[in-house]
């Protein structure tokens, strides 16, 4: 194999597997574009082992200029480190497998900056279409993608931007008929445990349903807030001993999943008072939550649902006859367990 001037491997053309395959250009075109029909099985087998044996990658730049697919697809997500986003991403990696086609993930970090270079960086490469979980900035992502004319489905995101395609879970009818239950079985006072509600939308909307089913009830809360570092359990364990009244049942709504764990465990010392006096919620972490004592009580997004039919919806909009914009919700369900009283 050729290398340049500095030593390095050149980068291997078509031209340069059209030469090795004895074939023309055009022929090893229509392989790479899947128009197989127009080659004999000898000579596709023959293209397919140059392409394989010299290293060759078609470029993506020069597809795009072209107008071709490149049957790739970008999703962009805020954190990708957590049970939630493995289910997503497992159900649009499912649904696109299914109809040949790659996924690139990209996590912002809730950064709007990265966001944006991951926009562009995606774009340069010719992915075919975005499914973004969005900052708050997406107003400027959504107008960035549909300017280039390329496919783009938001997922979790906010339900009032009705001219874009996008699908959600019902997360506050989810919290409020929870939380209403909850009320109706006995529980009088309420203490919400939960990371800032200002960064993204599914925390103001948790909270939300929260506290409009205890304000129609009649009813007050406390709040927590958290972080992945503070308060500690030993902290958190410490404030339940000294300010929970023994005389009213109080239930603990844990709205991050990767906090339940840590509240969980600082309620150790009182786990003798669950369900009757102290009641504990949270939020998608079935997956462990049966497995403890007692088992815990937890809102459920159909979250791989969700990632599924998010890829469905972009695969249309890729499609022939690519519909309106569309939207879906998705109603979220409450598993019970020996950690709540509920009717």
């Amino acid at each position: 194999m050729a290398h340049n001037s500095d030593g390095k491997r050149a980068r291997v053309t078509i031209m340069d597997v059209a030469r090795a395959a004895q074939v023309s250009t055009a022929a090893v075109s229509y392989y790479l574009n899947g128009q197989h029909h127009k080659l004999s099985a000898k000579t596709r087998q023959v293209i397919e082992g140059v392409i394989r044996d010299s290293g060759y990658v078609p470029n993506a730049q020069a597809r795009t200029l072209s107008g071709k697919q490149t049957h790739v697809i970008a999703i962009l997500i805020l954190d990708n480190t957590n049970a939630w986003a493995g289910q997503f991403l497992a159900g649009v990696e499912e649904a696109a497998l299914q109809h040949g086609y790659a996924t690139v993930v990209c996590t912002s970090n809730f950064d709007t900056e990265t966001e944006l270079m991951y926009v562009e960086k995606m774009l340069a490469m010719g992915i075919d279409g975005f499914i973004v979980q969005p900052t708050q900035n997406f107003k400027a992502v959504s107008e960035r993608i549909t300017k280039t004319g390329t496919p783009l489905v938001f997922f979790d995101f906010n339900a009032y931007n009705l001219a874009s395609t996008w699908i959600k879970t019902n997360l506050y009818d989810g919290v409020y008929s929870a939380t209403t239950q909850l009320i109706e079985a006995g529980y009088q006072d309420f203490i919400s445990i939960a990371a800032d509600i200002t960064t993204m939308r599914t925390r103001m909307e948790r909270f939300q349903g929260f506290i409009d089913a205890l304000v129609a009830q009649g009813q007050h809360y406390r709040s927590i807030s958290i972080d992945h570092n503070q308060p500690s359990a030993e902290e958190l364990t410490n404030y339940f001993q000294y300010e929970l009244n023994p005389a009213h049942k109080t239930l603990l709504f844990v709205q991050n999943s990767w906090a339940l764990n840590r509240v969980f465990k600082a309620l150790q010392p009182l786990s003798h008072l669950i369900p009757n006096q102290i009641g504990l919620i949270g939020l998608n972490c079935e997956e462990w939550t049966d497995l403890v004592h007692p088992s815990i009580s937890t809102i459920t997004e159909p979250v791989r649902e969700e990632g599924i039919q998010a890829c469905e919806m972009l695969l249309e909009m890729l499609s022939d006859n690519p519909p309106e914009a569309q939207q879906r919700v998705l109603d979220c369900s409450v598993i019970w367990k020996d950690s709540t009283l509920h009717e």
